[in-house]
Order: structure tokens, then sequence, then C-alpha cells
């Protein structure tokens, strides 16, 4: 049954994500009067098709991709072909469906965070570190211990425990802790100034969640911090090359993933869904892939709209266009040597499956 769900949830977000890139081709090719020949929604063999108008809208076999056939994409001899448009409705044209998926992931997060964003709506206080020499460490505190209280007033995060410590500045404080599951009572003399990085006793605390639930947003509130998720997304995308060559990002953290990686991740964030009733895990991870698609595709990667983009960008330069017969042979090699490396990493994925930590296991 677990299986069946995966299949369903993978084919649904990546044809939902698909449809809606290809829809931003067709769109705007229209608005530009450039002739649409077919909009199809998966990939042949062919089911059944309608035509109204110019246009014939058919319907697939293999329902996890769409695409749109223009005329002439790299023909400019046919008056209403794409090849033949204005620069500016071909960049248009190649930027509106990397741009309807960058909108579509702004929906999506929103829709997360309507639904329940995952938060911690209770946590207890630990010590993580005592440094040595200080009020913490002559009080008898270790790292593990749970601060219940400061002061005689319970505590809760680390932010209560900092007011509380605050009014105790150069006089002694009561610290009510559990350490192995044992309550205790210690006396923490508080410092009125300290050295740099230190803090008034001399710890560094941390959070622990207790109790994790989704907690719903306001639809306004959420379709701002929907587009920031997706700025978050564009900007660490395009980070992470940085971050390698930096070392602060291990290569294997920026593992590339392939369909069949796609949809081992995504049978294990339906299960989670499944099991917890949440509908952030899916919503979120389709935000993601809508976004990770919007900004693969701009990449200058001949085949991608990306890789057409620099053929427009050369063209504006040199004030003439590269041969037809010339960039659709560029297009081609790319588009093989990027199906070659997506099976290189397919093969991978299959003898050594993605897992993430927590979910589906």
């Amino acid at each position: 049954m677990d299986g069946i769900l995966s299949l369903i949830a993978f084919v649904l977000i990546f044809s939902v994500a698909a449809l809606v890139h290809e829809l931003g081709h067709f769109l705007v090719a229209k608005r530009a009067g450039i002739k649409v020949e077919e909009f199809g929604f998966g990939l042949p063999p062919r089911i059944f098709a309608v035509r109204r108008g110019e246009t014939e809208y058919s319907l697939n076999l293999i329902p996890v991709l769409a695409f749109v056939r223009l005329l002439g994409e790299e023909n400019p001899q046919e008056p209403r072909s794409f090849a033949r448009a204005t620069r500016l409705w071909r960049t248009g044209v190649l930027l509106a469906g990397p741009g309807m998926n960058l909108v579509l992931a702004v929906l999506l997060f929103a829709s997360s965070f309507v639904a329940g964003w995952p938060t911690a709506t209770a946590t207890e206080v630990v010590v993580s570190q005592v440094t040595a020499g200080t009020p913490a460490e002559a009080a008898g505190l270790l790292p593990g211990d749970v601060i219940l209280a400061a002061g005689g007033q319970p505590v809760t995060n680390s932010s209560r425990l900092r007011q509380v410590t605050e009014t105790y500045a150069g006089k002694p404080m009561p610290l009510q802790i559990r350490r192995d599951g044992v309550e205790k009572t210690l006396t923490v003399n508080v410092r009125a100034s300290w050295p740099e990085g230190q803090g008034p006793i001399g710890v560094s605390i941390g959070d622990r969640p207790l109790k994790i639930e989704p907690v719903p947003y306001p639809v306004g509130q959420a379709l701002v911090m929907g587009a920031e998720r997706t700025a978050w997304v564009i900007g660490i995308t395009f980070a992470v090359p940085v971050l390698i060559v930096r070392g602060q990002l291990p290569v294997e953290m920026a593992r590339p993933v392939s369909p069949v990686g796609i949809y081992q991740i995504t049978g294990q964030i339906t299960t989670e869904s499944v099991e917890t009733g949440w509908w952030f895990p899916i919503l979120n991870w389709a935000g993601m892939l809508s976004a990770a698609l919007g900004v693969t595709n701009v990449l200058p990667i001949p085949g991608l709209d990306g890789g057409r983009l620099i053929f427009v960008l050369l063209e504006a330069i040199r004030g003439r266009r590269v041969s037809p017969e010339r960039e659709g042979l560029v297009h081609m090699i790319g588009m093989a040597v990027l199906l070659s490396a997506v099976a290189v990493v397919a093969y991978f994925e299959i003898i050594n499956p993605i897992r993430i930590p927590g979910l589906g296991q």
C-alpha cells in the first residue's frame, strides 16, 4: 500500500510541476503570437488528442512530464515560429516556464504553512556546556542537566532563563534541575559582569523540543513566508558550489538526484505524512521540487531553457543569430550528455538508495 501511495504522490507532484512549467511557455507563446502546434500532458504513446483552433491538446500514456511543441523552435523561416519572434518575446517564453515553477513553489510552501508548519510547542532547557572557572561549575552544573526552574520560576525555554538570570545579577540564584531523572536544587552566584562569550553564569544552553505540533498560519502571512522560503531555496541552490569550494559543505551533501532518487525521497516523505497525519511534509517537498525545477531550468545547460537563453544572449551581443543547424546540434548534444548523466545518477541511486534520517524508516 505504501508503494502505491508513493507512486501516486510521485506522479502527481512531478506531473503538476511539469504541467505548470509548460503552461508558462504555452501562455506567453500564445501572447507573443507564436504558433503552438501541440500542448501535451505526459509523454507518448498518445492516448487521445483534441484540436482547438491551431493547437492540438494531447493526453499521453506516460504521465510524469508535459511538453509544448512550438513552430520552428530553431528555424526562423516560418513567419510565426519561435525562432523568428523578437529576442524579448523569446526570452519571455523561455523564462515563463521556470517562473511558473517558482510561483507554484510559493503557493505550495504557503499551503504547508496554512496546513500547519511543525513547531515545537513545548521545550525544556538543556545545559550543553559548562565553562571552567565559572559560577555554573562552582554550583555543580553538568552538561546534560535539564533546568526546570530559576529563582523559583518555571523555565521552559532559554529566553525565559536569561530573563530570570538578569534579575539576579550580583546575587545567588536557586536553580532547580533534573539530572538522570532525579530533581535537585543548586545555588549559582550570578555575575554582574563576565568575560565576553561566557554569560552571567558560564553555561551554553539549548531548547530541546518536548512536543512538536503543526501550527497553522493565516493565508496572507503564509504567502509571505512561502515567498521567503522559495527565495531561500533559490539562494541555497546557487550557494552550494561556493560552499563546497570553501569546504563548508561536504561534497556528498550536494549529491545530484535523478527521478529515481526523487521517487525514493517522495516515498519516505509520503510515509511520514501518512503516519503523522500532517500535510506539511508532502506540501513542503512538492514546493522544494517545483523551486528546484525552476532554478535548474535557467542554468546555462544546452537543451534546457537556460541553454536556449544563452543563444538569445549571444545573438544580442553578436547582432546576428547562431545558425539554426548549429544551435540545434548543441542542444541535441547537451541533452544527450544530460540524459546520460541522469542515467548514471539513477544507477547509483538504485544500488545505493537515498535515505533521509527519521523519514520512512
